[in-house]
């Protein structure tokens, strides 16, 4: 009799344990998630480029940085379930510039780094090009380089906004 009493002592306390465990993970609420912050939005390179954008643009723009691609332009839902959206919601854009007052989309900018010469930077790029031309989005193409010349940059950003429709590409401004 003494060892059936041990025995239903050490069950009850089994039992407690496992259900303050429980309780504690339910309190507690889910586990620990993997993330961390980045920090910073822009690499170096893509910041050098920011700062030279900020100076080449007048104020009533802004610019928007790594946008997605279908929040820029979209296609109607028969287009979506046949796959288009999937191919544009996963997408971004370096920088958009919109005007400042209504948010219309003005301009599209990807900085070409070195990483764009790989086949499927080039196919994505080609794409990228297809899809904005076909959504009347310019697009100017941006060297990636140590420096910027604003006054450049300003150029061929206004005239591309001011009427082209053809994907300009523009080498280290």
């Amino acid at each position: 009799m003494f060892h059936g009493q041990v025995f239903g002592i050490v069950i009850g306390i089994a039992f407690l344990l496992v259900l303050l465990a429980l309780l504690k993970r339910a309190l507690a609420g889910p586990g620990a998630l993997p993330y961390f912050s980045r920090e910073h939005l822009l690499s170096q390179g893509e910041l050098a480029f920011y700062h030279a954008l900020r100076r080449a643009i007048p104020q009533h723009l802004m610019i928007c940085l790594k946008v997605r691609l279908a929040d820029v332009i979209n296609c109607s839902g028969e287009a979506w379930k046949q796959g288009h959206g999937g191919r544009i919601s996963q997408k971004h854009l370096d920088f958009v510039i919109a005007d400042a007052a209504s948010t219309a989309i003005l301009l599209a900018i990807e900085l070409d780094d070195k990483t764009h010469k790989r086949a499927d930077r080039i196919a994505r790029d080609d794409f990228l090009e297809r899809a904005l031309s076909a959504a009347k989005v310019p697009l100017v193409r941006v060297i990636a380089a140590p420096n910027y010349d604003a006054r450049a940059l300003s150029a061929i950003l206004m005239r591309k906004i001011e009427g082209a429709m053809i994907p300009a590409r523009a080498e280290a401004v």
